[in-house]
């Protein structure tokens, strides 16, 4: 007989931080007795990871591998926020994931022998989930598809890695949209201004039913731009290598997903698409879609299905207002590994943080021809100085589904803030540390009209001469 694996992380994904339990059995089976099971994680064909363990009272081995895969996971790459700005209107998640394989088998006596590859890879994402998530429950972001013959279409959508949860119906919408928005299709509405630049972040990999080759990853995003309720013509971002995504090198290409294509990140805020956006547009959609057959399939663009992959996400671009403070917009690490963002608007402060270092020095020279001291001698000398910026930023006025979003902002351990009152560095994305150190919930129940507050300090000093 063998070991067996009898539990794994859920698949195709899971988040790493959060139990990523494997579970072994069968030692019993084997003959003579082995003293342990031996489990070892490979990534790209390398042993990252071998651990072992007795038995436990029922002859089983429980391991929990998050610890290892932690290791290979990071935050989103420092410019992230500017996809499409600057570089590329994708990119990949080398950052945010990480492939692997199981192989199991068994020691005697400290010889490893038995070893089996467990064949399906799986992958980890860099996000947190409850004590209680096992297994995992990650059928919410993957689309469903089905292919009638060569053309394609949506049975279920998947939802991007945000924590935004507000929606509306596409149904409720009556100011421009899309034909084939309708009915129960969820909406998510941003408020941004034409200066402001965001992510969005898709798991890249539906579940496809029919037999289509071709449905394999994203095909392209798709911008859907309106002045009012007049249409512009959709503009195409290809899911391709060359736009830094993919895996495919060519539009209807159908390469299987691997790493790092698990996910595929867009840059989807007004300054991201610089080069699509109109300067007249109001609002646009955002859009996945999958291949579809392009002859003898109908769809609004050729090659492309109708239907979106992901639930749809719509910008509403406003004016800042002339009697608000300079906005300031906040990029963070959500729950899913992946980025979210939030404008402040309102009243702003700056402090400079000032921690001395001094000594006493003496104001006469005992080196000289004799005691001689002047008013202008120095005696409290800074030898050294620490000098922090602090920043306290206002929110409006609060939804309770706004507030509950902002949780996420507060407990994040990755923060970046853009000034929008610095031309040098309008675009530039400075890393900041919160020093809000609990965060209360309120609601509209409780509050009536409520505000957050936050207070965070630029990651890096000002620098200061010696006295």
């Amino acid at each position: 007989m063998a070991i067996t694996l009898t539990q794994t992380p859920s698949t195709p994904f899971d988040q790493v931080y959060g139990a990523n339990p494997v579970t072994l059995a069968g030692l019993s089976t084997i003959s003579p007795l082995p003293n342990k099971y031996v489990l070892q994680i490979l990534r790209g064909g390398q042993v990252i990871g071998d651990v072992r363990q007795a038995p436990n009272a029922i002859g089983r081995a429980v391991f929990d591998i998050q610890n290892i895969l932690q290791n290979f996971v990071a935050p989103s790459p420092n410019n992230v926020e500017t996809t499409g700005y600057i570089g590329t209107r994708l990119i990949a998640s080398q950052n945010e994931t990480v492939e692997y394989q199981i192989r199991f088998g068994h020691e005697t006596s400290g010889v490893v022998g038995g070893l089996q590859t467990y064949a399906t890879k799986l992958v980890g994402i860099g996000g947190s989930k409850a004590y209680f998530q096992v297994p995992y429950l990650n059928s919410e972001f993957i689309p469903n598809m089905y292919n009638a013959g060569p053309c394609s279409s949506v049975t279920k959508q998947g939802k991007p890695f945000s924590d935004m949860a507000a929606y509306r119906l596409a149904s409720e919408i009556t100011d421009g949209k899309p034909n084939w928005l309708s009915g129960a299709m969820r909406v998510y509405d941003h408020y941004v201004t034409r200066d402001d630049m965001e992510t969005l972040s898709y798991w890249n990999a539906p579940t496809a039913t029919g037999g289509n080759q071709y449905t394999k990853s994203i095909e392209a995003v798709t911008i859907w731009q309106y002045t009012g309720p007049v249409a512009a013509a959709p503009n195409v971002i290809y899911n391709t290598i060359a736009n830094g995504g993919g895996p495919n090198s060519v539009p209807g290409s159908s390469t299987n997903v691997q790493y790092p294509y698990w996910a595929i990140t867009a840059g989807v805020g007004p300054k991201n698409l610089n080069g699509i956006l109109s300067p007249t547009t109001t609002h646009y959609y955002v859009v996945t879609n999958a291949y579809t057959y392009p002859n003898g399939c109908v769809s609004t663009i050729q090659g492309l299905g109708d239907g979106p992959m992901h639930y749809v996400h719509r910008f509403n671009i406003i004016e800042e207002a002339c009697n608000d403070f300079p906005e300031i917009q906040v990029s963070w690490l959500n729950s899913y590994g992946f980025r979210d963002y939030y404008s402040f608007r309102k009243r702003h402060d700056r402090s400079v943080t000032i921690a001395r270092n001094t000594y006493l020095k003496d104001a006469a020279d005992y080196n000289g021809t004799g005691y001689n001291v002047n008013i202008y001698d120095r005696g409290t000398t800074t030898y050294s100085q620490d000098l922090g910026q602090e920043f306290t930023a206002f929110t409006n006025y609060l939804t309770d589904a706004e507030a509950l979003f902002l949780e996420k902002l507060f407990i994040s351990a990755d923060v970046k803030v853009r000034f929008n009152d610095a031309p040098d560095s309008q675009y530039q994305w400075v890393p900041v540390t919160l020093q809000n150190k609990t965060y209360t919930e309120k609601t509209v129940r409780k509050n009536q009209l409520f505000q957050y507050d936050i207070t965070f300090r630029i990651a890096h000093n000002i620098k200061s001469q010696r006295g």
